[in-house]
């Protein structure tokens, strides 16, 4: 029997190897995938960057409803609203109303709660509340910026039980640019006094009508 050139005898080897490691491949898709999933598991656990926002749009996880706000922020504020018969209770995070005794400038991280309700003139000549309608959040962050006259604040929109109404910024920054001096808060010297006196301040609001509802 004549031998196998050993060209032959190479070639059927290589071929035998691609075939085993084929094989291989072919019956071990679960390794594969465990990889992946413990990748994609990392992945989500990452903490998000702050980004900068789009014109008239917000992450609504930027601006959560504080659950607990009546009990962890302070009322600094109520407004009354005479001609819509609405009335705002302003409420601030605690460690910003604090920070403000000293520096008088809003720190980033400051969250800002406004309630509407509607309301009836009181016998005391305010308005009294007859029912939460509304509760809108405002919140600043160093390096946000949704347009060149947003400051550093984003808003959204909710209702009285915490579920999101609305994230549109278009609405919110076109009144606030009213007191874009006062760092784009209607409420800015109630709120100074209010970290300064411990007191609540009530005040009849300076633009006629409530556009927020």
């Amino acid at each position: 029997m004549m031998a196998r050139p050993r060209w032959i005898s190479g070639l059927v080897l290589f071929l035998m190897t691609v075939g085993v490691a084929i094989s291989i491949t072919h019956l071990s898709p679960s390794g594969i995938s465990s990889e992946s999933s413990v990748n994609h598991s990392l992945a989500s656990d990452r903490v998000t960057p702050e980004v900068v926002y789009a014109p008239d749009s917000t992450d609504a996880a930027s601006v959560r409803f504080p659950a607990d706000y009546q009990q962890q922020f302070v009322q600094y504020a109520i407004v009354d609203c005479p001609n819509s018969n609405i009335i705002r209770q302003m409420y601030v995070n605690r460690p910003s109303l604090e920070a403000l005794e000293t520096s008088e400038t809003v720190s980033s991280g400051t969250v800002i709660v406004m309630e509407t309700h509607s309301a009836r003139q009181g016998s005391n000549g305010h308005l009294t509340p007859t029912q939460l309608n509304n509760v809108f959040i405002r919140k600043k962050r160093s390096g946000w910026q949704v347009n060149a006259d947003s400051g550093e604040w984003q808003s959204a929109w909710y209702s009285p039980s915490g579920r999101l109404v609305s994230s549109s910024q278009g609405s919110c920054i076109g009144c606030h640019t009213m007191v874009r001096d006062r760092d784009y808060l209607f409420t800015l010297p109630a709120l100074l006094t209010a970290a300064k006196t411990q007191q609540v301040q009530h005040q009849i609001t300076e633009f006629g009508t409530s556009v927020c509802r």
